[in-house]
C-alpha cells in the first residue's frame, strides 16, 4: 500500500477475497459513470482472458481518496514487469474525476517501488520521463445513421467502396477459424509472429461487457479478408484485420471497413477506432482517409527503453522466409513476450 496525505494506493492481488469482490463492483461503477474515454483495454474481463491465454498474472492499481475508490489502472504482470495492457493499444488510468500531475506521480512512485521501475503504461498522455510516442490511434466519431456517415465520406472514398461491390465482393459473418486462416498468412507475409488461435477463441467465448463480431469479405465462395471488432461501452475498434494480398486490387479492405463501421453505427457505438499505426506510414494514411482523428499514444516506461524486438528488421526478414510449420509452433511462444 502507498500512502500520500488523504489518498492511498492499493493493489488488487493484496486484497482479501471479500474486498476484491467489493472493489470489482466499485470499479465497474466507475467504468459505467466516468467521463474519461473508456476503451476495450479497460474491460476488466479482458484481463482474465489475457491471463488464461498467456499465463499472465492479473493486477489492478486501485487509487483511493478519503477511503473511497477514485479510479484504477488495469495491469498484467509478465515475468516481473507490469503492463497496461499487453496486445492492446490502451490501458492507463480512468476514474471518477480528473487527477493532478502530483497524483500521477504517486502512481509512478508506487509502481517503481513495487516493480523496480519495470512497467509500461499505455495512455494518451505522457506520465513518465521515458515515453515511446511513435504510435497514434485513429478514432472516427460515428454519425447516428449509416446513410449520414456515408455522405460524410469523400467522393473518392465512396467510389472505392462501390468499386469493391462492383467487383463482386460481399461481407458476411465469419468464424474465428476462418479469420485465423487469413490472419496467419498475413502476419507471416509481414514478418510478424502471430497470436495463438486459442486466444481468439477465448475472446469469442469469454469476452463480456461488449460485442465481439468476426467479419469476412468474400469473392464468390472464397474468403479473401477478415477482421474482428470488439466493443466496450460505446467504444468500438477493429482489433485485428487481414486480407490476401493477391486480391487487394479488388478493394476488399474498403468494403470490409465500411461494413464494420456500418455495424457499429447500427449497434449504437459512438466511436470507431481503426487501431494504432506508426506515424508517416501507408497504414496511417489508409486509416485517416475515412475522416478519423489522429490520437497520440504515449507508452510510458518506468526506466529507459531497452532495444525493441520490432526494431530489428533483419528478424522480420528471417520470419518471412520461415516455413509454415515453424511459425505455427514458434509464433504463439514469442507473442507471450512481444506485446
Amino acid at each position: 500500500m502507498f500512502n500520500s496525505k488523504n489518498s492511498t494506493i492499493h493493489y488488487f492481488s493484496e486484497l482479501s477475497s471479500d474486498s476484491q469482490i467489493n472493489a470489482k463492483r466499485e470499479l465497474e461503477d466507475i467504468i459505467a459513470d466516468t467521463n474519461d474515454l473508456v476503451t476495450t483495454g479497460h474491460n476488466l474481463n479482458l484481463l482474465d482472458i489475457l491471463c488464461s491465454s498467456f499465463n499472465y498474472k492479473k493486477e489492478i492499481l486501485i487509487y483511493m481518496k478519503d477511503h473511497k475508490i477514485e479510479g484504477f489502472i488495469p495491469l498484467l504482470i509478465i515475468g516481473n514487469k507490469a503492463v497496461s495492457v499487453p496486445h492492446f493499444s490502451y490501458g492507463g488510468y480512468i476514474g471518477r474525476n480528473q487527477i493532478s500531475s502530483h497524483e500521477y506521480l504517486d502512481f509512478i512512485n508506487s509502481l517503481k517501488a513495487k516493480y523496480k521501475g519495470d512497467f509500461l503504461i499505455r495512455d494518451f498522455k505522457k506520465i513518465t520521463d521515458y515515453v515511446f510516442d511513435d504510435k497514434v490511434a485513429c478514432f472516427l466519431e460515428l454519425e447516428r445513421d449509416s446513410e449520414q456517415q456515408f455522405k460524410k465520406f469523400t467522393s473518392k472514398l465512396r467510389s472505392q467502396i462501390r468499386k469493391a461491390e462492383k467487383n463482386g465482393l460481399r461481407v458476411e459473418e465469419a468464424s474465428i477459424d476462418e479469420f485465423f486462416s487469413i490472419y496467419l498468412i498475413s502476419m507471416h507475409r509481414l514478418g510478424s509472429p502471430h497470436l495463438p488461435l486459442e486466444f481468439f477463441h477465448e475472446i469469442q467465448d469469454n469476452y463480456h461487457g461488449g460485442m465481439v463480431k468476426v467479419f469476412s469479405v468474400r469473392k464468390d465462395n472464397q474468403i479473401i479478408g477478415s477482421s474482428i471488432v470488439l466493443s466496450f461501452k460505446d467504444f468500438s475498434e477493429v482489433t485485428w484485420a487481414a486480407t490476401l494480398k493477391e486480391y487487394n486490387h479488388l478493394a476488399p479492405n474498403m468494403l470490409l471497413y465500411w461494413e464494420m463501421i456500418n455495424y457499429c453505427i447500427t449497434n449504437g457505438m459512438k466511436v470507431f477506432s481503426f487501431g494504432r499505426a506508426t506515424k508517416n506510414t501507408g497504414s496511417l494514411k489508409f486509416k485517416k482517409q475515412w475522416g478519423s482523428e489522429e490520437i497520440q499514444l504515449s507508452w510510458n516506461y518506468g526506466t529507459p527503453r531497452k532495444l525493441r524486438v520490432e526494431s530489428l528488421t533483419f528478424l522480420t526478414n528471417i520470419w518471412k522466409y520461415c516455413p509454415q510449420f515453424i511459425i505455427r509452433r514458434l509464433g504463439p511462444l514469442l507473442t507471450r513476450y512481444i506485446y
